[in-house]
């Protein structure tokens, strides 16, 4: 009938990696409020390093999956999970340019 892979557990792993890191962008900068209650260090410098990462690791997760994808059989668990990687990605350069935006940018 065709190959029954399913996903590695890493490759899991490294798809929900960038989802925690948007998590923890938005705790931190408080909802991306002006005068947030965090060290200006981290919510300045700490929330673009994860960004920066949160990019990275959904790089990385969506060209294992693309790895990954049986030649036959169902691909619908990895296209899901290439999916998953593209809206980090795009969710984690949101974020990133909000925080330029909010708080680099705030005396213009």
């Amino acid at each position: 009938m065709g190959e029954k892979v399913k996903p590695s557990t890493l490759l899991i792993i490294v798809t929900l990696i960038p989802l925690f890191l948007n998590v923890a962008i938005f705790i931190i900068t408080d909802g991306f409020n002006v005068n947030p209650t965090t060290p200006p260090f981290l919510y300045m410098f700490g929330t673009l390093a994860m960004a920066v990462i949160a990019v990275l690791a959904s790089i990385i997760g969506f060209t294992m999956a693309r790895d990954e994808e049986p030649e036959w059989g169902s691909k619908i668990p990895f296209k899901v999970i290439e999916a998953m990687n593209v809206f980090s990605i795009l969710l984690s350069i949101v974020f990133a340019l909000l925080v330029v935006l909010i708080y680099f940018l705030k005396g213009i």
